[in-house]
């Protein structure tokens, strides 16, 4: 079941997922630690993390973004309902805040750590001093790696993107691999599973996000040839549409050019008669995409008048 409330101005959702991993760190390291303990570590956790997304949040809010809360099996995202142009030290300025927060927090119980120990009875006190420290700086810490997507990693993109002008995403991306393989290394080495898990995922990732870049970068001058598609049907020119928009769905790597082209595509059949044509080309459109309602009723048009 999803857990959902605001605080304030922000919307937070909690996915059952945040819970069971939660619940599975707690048991993985409750040694010596009864179930109440247990318990006691699931509330750290929520409490710290979601410290650590309002810090995100709240620095959004102070830059005119709309923020939503999600907790996750992964941890936390903050995300925008609306999101203007930001410039990248405000996006940094974002990025930082949620680690911020979390040793605003972990400061604050330090210098409390000794009324906050004695208040709770037994080596409860210890044991929840102890999990705060170390949720909110040391995974803060581990947080400022730099490795998409943690807070390092995106402080690094913004950082790159700043000094070269919009074209950070691939070198972020390569440090991100590099950092995330040699903490792979060591964590199988040192046997810490979990964080090994987490190091291959953001391997995979970041492989995949380069990928997506290289597949984007080899199709942005096809834009021009879809513009010029889109005039060739403004002029209802059939054999011009095809003749253009033919080679982008070939050779295109991103769903949007191609779900474009195969678009663009249907309209030249259909301009030209061609319904079977016209129809094997909406349905090779990618998943997630859907013909445009004036070439859905271009497409009964043809249809009726076929018949």
């Amino acid at each position: 079941m999803v857990v959902s409330f605001r605080i304030g101005k922000i919307p937070v959702e909690i996915l059952p997922s945040f819970f069971l991993v939660a619940l599975f760190l707690g048991l993985a390291g409750a040694s010596g630690v009864d179930l109440a303990g247990v318990a006691v570590w699931m509330i750290v956790v929520l409490g710290s993390v979601l410290m650590h997304e309002l810090g995100h949040a709240s620095m959004g809010l102070v830059f005119g973004l709309g923020p939503r809360i999600q907790l996750h099996g992964m941890g936390g995202t903050t995300s925008w309902q609306s999101a203007p142009h930001l410039s990248s030290v405000k996006r940094i300025a974002i990025s930082l805040a949620g680690p911020a927060a979390g040793f605003v927090l972990a400061t604050l119980v330090f210098v409390l750590r000794r009324p906050l120990a004695e208040w709770l009875p037994g080596d409860l006190g210890r044991f929840v001093v102890g999990s705060l420290l170390w949720v909110n700086f040391g995974w803060g810490i581990l947080n400022l790696l730099p490795m998409l997507p943690l807070d390092g990693g995106n402080v690094l993109l913004h950082a790159l993107n700043a000094v070269t002008r919009g074209r950070g995403e691939r070198p972020a991306r390569l440090v991100s691999v590099a950092c995330a393989a040699a903490a792979l290394l060591l964590t199988l080495w040192t046997q810490r599973w979990w964080s090994a898990m987490l190091s291959g995922s953001f391997i995979a990732s970041n492989w995949r996000g380069l990928k997506d870049l290289s597949a984007s970068e080899h199709d942005a001058p096809m834009r021009a040839s879809l513009e010029r598609a889109y005039a060739a049907l403004d002029e209802k020119d059939g054999p011009k549409i095809l003749e253009i928009a033919r080679p982008v769905a070939l050779q295109s790597r991103t769903a949007p050019v191609r779900a474009e082209a195969l678009q663009l595509l249907a309209f030249g059949f259909l301009l030209e008669g061609r319904v079977a044509d016209a129809d094997s080309a909406i349905a090779a459109m990618p998943p997630g995409f859907s013909p445009h309602p004036s070439l859905t009723e271009l497409r009964r048009e043809v249809g009726t008048g076929a018949r």
